[in-house]
């Protein structure tokens, strides 16, 4: 059995900036298939279903898997297994690259996805063993932000490289790209033994001492109610602003990624707040507020399209406090210290639940309504149960704090 690791001396921020980076470069997974969709379906004759299922598989794979990688990361160690998901992303893009069809595209996004979940499960306790004890929860705050930054950099960028190299070339560059990040995490996680102390208990046995417990529960929950108001925001916008402002595709994609990369923005202050002892449950209520005060200006038909717009980005940026908050509460929430990769992994279940229900709710209120002035109702709804949850959360640390 090994020794646990001691905290470092002092922060290694180059260490933490690299797998931050990593999780930021398995966002570059999701955030590449939406705006290559079209052109794969006619070169490969999908059907729009079957094309949802290239997008939503991700979705899937973590409200099943999720907590179970990090379950699996605190058992084998979170380094090796960090590297595993980069080898299976980049051999994902490569299979992916050369599909012929539905099945082979879609069985190498299943892989793909198992890389990301594997990654942006383990990531925050693999750089916590190179942060100084008073820097965690500014890193974690941090690190809450790699979702929006990968899929606003790939939302961008992906239009020019499909005009360069086509889909395939876009695959091919994000497997080069993993293979890269791997290589950088190899090295800079090399200088100090990030071995962990075995866990007697078998995979499936913490993963369900995390599911069964509280706190890890609610936290997870919470961080679905967040997840499922940002995500629906950013899916739906360009469906809203061409059905309401009908404006064309080439506008609303260098607006919609602007709205959802100055969720990083908001991550960082969050991560600031946090680390300058701020209550966590205090900020975490107030952006649900203004989340809900925002949203209704943000679908009212009634304002002009600029007033809309610096609601949806204010929402977005605000939003960005909520995951910061979250990430930062795992550790006191988590079991046990050895087990803050499943906790990480079970948040990253209730993103993915939240991801997938959020958008269906909305799109479904609005049909029902007929009109895009109802949209905030899901949102609201979100926003409330979000607070309550954040309340219970809030109980749950102070009983443990007690103990």
């Amino acid at each position: 059995m090994s020794r646990p690791v001691p905290p470092p001396m002092r922060t290694n921020w180059f260490t933490v900036s690299v797998v931050v980076l990593s999780a930021i470069t398995a966002a570059f997974q999701i955030g590449k298939a939406p705006v290559a969709l079209p052109m794969m379906r006619s070169e490969l004759g999908l059907t729009l279903d079957e094309g949802v299922w290239i997008i939503s598989i991700f979705n899937l794979l973590g409200i099943i898997f999720g907590m179970f990688a990090g379950a699996l990361g605190d058992r084998l160690g979170h380094r090796k297994l960090i590297l595993l998901g980069f080898v299976a992303m980049a051999l994902a893009s490569f299979l992916g690259a050369n599909a012929g069809g539905f099945a082979e595209l879609l069985a190498s996004r299943v892989l793909e996805g198992f890389g990301f979940i594997v990654v942006v499960a383990v990531a925050p306790p693999l750089f916590l063993r190179f942060a100084e004890p008073r820097h965690h929860r500014l890193v974690l705050g941090f690190y809450g932000g790699y979702w929006p930054a990968g899929v606003a950099v790939m939302v961008l960028v992906t239009p020019y490289i499909l005009e360069g190299a086509g889909w395939r070339g876009l695959w091919i560059l994000n497997g080069l790209l993993a293979i890269v990040v791997m290589l950088l995490v190899a090295y800079s996680t090399q200088s100090r033994d990030v071995a962990q102390s075995a866990v007697r208990a078998p995979v499936f046995g913490q993963a369900l001492r995390t599911f069964t417990r509280g706190g890890p529960l609610v936290l997870a929950l919470t961080f679905a109610t967040y997840s499922s108001i940002h995500v629906t925001v950013v899916a739906l916008l360009p469906t809203f602003y061409v059905e309401t402002e009908l404006l064309g595709l080439a506008r609303i994609a260098p607006m919609t990624a602007f709205v959802a990369a100055v969720n990083v923005a908001g991550n960082i202050l969050g991560g600031i707040a946090v680390h300058r002892g701020i209550a966590r449950w205090k900020l975490v209520i107030a952006t649900f507020v203004l989340i809900g005060l925002s949203a209704l200006l943000v679908y009212d038909e009634r304002l002009i399209f600029e007033v809309r717009l610096v609601a949806a980005v204010f929402l977005s940026f605000i939003a960005g406090i909520i995951p910061a908050c979250l990430f930062a509460t795992v550790a006191v929430v988590a079991p046990t210290a050895a087990l803050v990769g499943a906790t990480t992994g079970l948040m990253m279940q209730g993103s993915q639940l939240g991801q997938l229900v959020g958008p269906v709710a909305m799109a479904k209120v609005v049909t029902w309504t007929g009109t895009w002035n109802t949209a905030p109702i899901t949102l609201i709804t979100a926003a409330v149960a979000g607070s309550l949850l954040m309340l219970v959360v809030r109980r749950i640390e102070r009983r443990r704090i007690s103990d």
